[in-house]
């Protein structure tokens, strides 16, 4: 045993990371990130307690993952097995994409918009599920209603699995699906109330000047999509009206049906291509960094003109 003040340890950590990462906020983030994953308590605690009593493995596990870190790049998130994302811990595993703040950001979006509903019983489709984020997020939030959650990716739908099981959500459906391909065939007739997407949206130029960690871990797959990264964007949206029903909530609500999320500067192409597909009340929002990064349109008024 070991012991060490737990102040001076974090200090100690972010000014190693700080080799690695310029952000010095992150740094300090990070720190607490390992800390607390070792000893398994949360900062407010160690803090008040101010010294801890270190195993040899505990001491040793802190270097490693800062030398993974250092010197292979490797994303920290991969190296403490999970992430917190709106309430959830979330699994992540290599090359699976790691969820990031803005998904989260969309999700809250989401949830605050179908508060408001009175009749939650909704059918729901994620499309480029990853690791089951979004669609625990909302299945958690929305226990009366039907998530389905799809990807291309075995891989990922594994892991989303894994974590609908780790928790303890049970109101999802996985399907192996390139966007609406396997919906096609196997029930044509299926609908749903919304579609959510946080697809593929970064060019390959974009790519090049991404961070090893993200490079040289992440799957490109799930990262970059061709036509300046609205290929699978497009095939989103284009055929989202054959999927997507007249729900009188959500007109009466102005609650979207379609939400994507998207590059910071794929806003006006995005809202081009809601117009092509007959979307209306299309909205471009910014994230919490004051960039493009999620769009929202809806169908009903195509469905009342043809009455």
């Amino acid at each position: 045993m070991e012991k060490k003040n737990i102040a001076s340890l974090s200090r100690n950590i972010e000014h190693k990371l700080q080799t690695r990462y310029e952000d010095k906020t992150l740094c300090n983030q990070y720190a607490w990130w390992m800390i607390e994953t070792v000893t398994q308590k949360k900062k407010a605690e160690l803090l008040a307690q101010k010294e801890f009593n270190f195993t040899k493995k505990q001491i040793d596990t802190l270097k490693d993952w800062i030398l993974k870190q250092i010197e292979e790049k490797e994303p920290l998130q991969y190296l403490l097995g999970s992430v917190p994302f709106d309430g959830l811990e979330i699994l992540v595993e290599p090359p699976i994409l790691i969820p990031r703040p803005e998904t989260e950001e969309l999700c809250y979006k989401i949830i605050s918009y179908l508060n408001n509903l009175k009749y939650k019983k909704l059918t729901i489709l994620d499309i480029g599920t990853g690791s089951g984020c979004i669609a625990l997020t909302l299945a958690k939030a929305l226990p009366e209603s039907t998530i389905y959650a799809t990807d291309i990716s075995e891989k990922a739908l594994s892991l989303a699995q894994k974590n609908a099981k780790h928790n303890g959500i049970q109101n999802i459906k996985f399907i192996k699906s390139d966007v609406y391909d396997q919906l096609y065939q196997s029930d044509k007739n299926i609908k749903f109330d919304l579609i959510i997407s946080n697809p593929p949206y970064i060019t390959k130029n974009e790519w090049q000047d991404l961070d090893e960690s993200v490079k040289n871990w992440e799957d490109t797959q799930a990262l970059v999509a061709n036509h300046e990264g609205l290929e699978i964007i497009e095939k989103i949206i284009l055929g989202a009206p054959q999927f997507l029903k007249k729900n009188t909530q959500l007109i009466e609500k102005k609650i979207p049906q379609l939400i994507i999320e998207i590059g910071y500067k794929q806003g006006s192409s995005v809202a081009k291509l809601f117009e092509k597909a007959n979307f209306v009340d299309i909205v471009v929002e910014k994230d919490l960094e004051n960039k493009d990064r999620f769009v929202k349109g809806s169908m009903y008024y195509v469905a009342e003109e043809k009455k």
